[in-house]
């Protein structure tokens, strides 16, 4: 029988070379300024109190959705983070943080599970369990949100690089979370645990991805892949923003 030779067709081909890490890290910050060019108008429209209580009530279903799909797949960054063997916890940087952002989302560490604020601020908008439940979300949320549950299932450093630095890091980067709190408790009447959290977990929970993703982005392969997952993941968001500044074009789309 002749001798098979077998060769790793994920290196990209010979010449493929790894960038020095925070070389690579800055093709990275390069590649979101050139992908993520949209600004958020909704969150400034709630900042300012000028977007209509309908579509107040809409957002809300979406970010519901984002919720229940994003928090029911932490526990496979978890699972998939390379030193779950370590010997104690306090030893493991990559599965002790997203075993302690998991029990964040999940209620088990102080603050109430994420979930169950979303569905606590529908309630405060007046929108029921079942409008919740039949909600169609817009096309672009959809596949916002399902790009990035692909790669958090494909690989840790792809799953990281998806949710981690390109989803909480650059939420946080946007100051969204205090915009949204601020502006429904000073313009609509009510206070949204859900963002007063978030205020304050995003922007750590980034600065640790960013840390995290460092220590994973050593080879060719893997800075690939890597920057395909973000490269990915913020098309669709810079999507989905472009997609929700359209509401505002809607008829009554502000209050006066």
């Amino acid at each position: 029988m002749s001798e098979r030779r077998f060769t790793d067709v994920r290196r990209g081909g010979p010449a493929a070379e790894a960038l020095p890490v925070e070389e690579f890290m800055a093709s990275l910050e390069a590649l979101q300024a050139e992908v993520a060019t949209e600004k958020n108008l909704v969150w400034e429209a709630v900042a300012d109190g000028t977007l209509s209580e309908e579509l107040l009530r809409r957002l809300c279903k979406e970010y519901w959705f984002l919720g229940v799909w994003y928090t029911s797949e932490f526990g496979t960054l978890a699972s998939l983070a390379p030193d779950t063997d370590a010997l104690c916890l306090e030893r493991s940087e990559h599965f002790h943080h997203w075993l302690q952002n998991l029990a964040d989302e999940t209620g088990f560490t102080g603050d109430r599970n994420h979930v169950d604020m979303k569905v606590e601020w529908a309630r405060q908008l007046g929108i029921s369990d079942e409008e919740l439940l039949t909600y169609r979300p817009m096309p672009e949320t959809i596949g916002s949100v399902f790009t990035t549950l692909y790669y958090m299932r494909r690989s840790y450093e792809e799953g990281l690089a998806a949710f981690g630095w390109a989803g909480e890091r650059f939420a946080a980067s946007t100051n969204y979370a205090r915009m949204m709190y601020e502006g429904m408790r000073d313009h609509y009447g009510i206070e949204v645990e859900n963002f007063k959290v978030h205020a304050y977990a995003e922007e750590d929970h980034g600065r640790v991805a960013d840390y995290l993703l460092r220590q994973v982005v050593c080879t060719a392969d893997q800075q690939r892949r890597v920057r395909r997952a973000v490269e990915h993941v913020l098309c669709c968001r810079n999507a989905r923003t472009a997609a929700l500044n359209r509401w505002l074009d809607e008829p009554g789309a502000r209050r006066r």
